[in-house]
């Protein structure tokens, strides 16, 4: 294991454009946690949003866990996008979804 710490990022678009949002949660589908994320300045310019850290390593099955990103702006829900994160026993890894960056 190296001591880097992960994060797994989404991007939101609607017909090439990025989506900003005023907020936003993940909810793990397998036991109904929901995780709150502070972006950084950096995520912030580029409108990538946190799915998932290495915090959330114990939360998610090694063979993968759905998640759901709940995005709203204005005080709607304008996205709604569900991933798949598992880990390798050091680091969460993206198993599916428009993950921000590859993985």
């Amino acid at each position: 294991c190296t001591e880097e710490y992960r994060s797994l990022l989404f991007q939101p678009t609607k017909d090439g454009q990025a989506i900003l949002l005023d907020s936003y949660y993940v909810k793990n589908l397998d036991n109904d946690n929901i995780y709150n994320f502070t972006n950084n300045d950096a995520h912030d310019r580029l409108a990538a949003y946190i799915v998932a850290t290495d915090s959330q390593l114990d939360e998610v099955k090694k063979s993968g866990s759905p998640l759901r990103f709940v995005g709203s702006a204005n005080n709607e829900v304008v996205i709604e996008q569900d991933f798949v994160v598992g880990h390798d026993c050091c680091h969460i890894v993206g198993i599916d979804g428009p993950f921000y960056g590859g993985n």
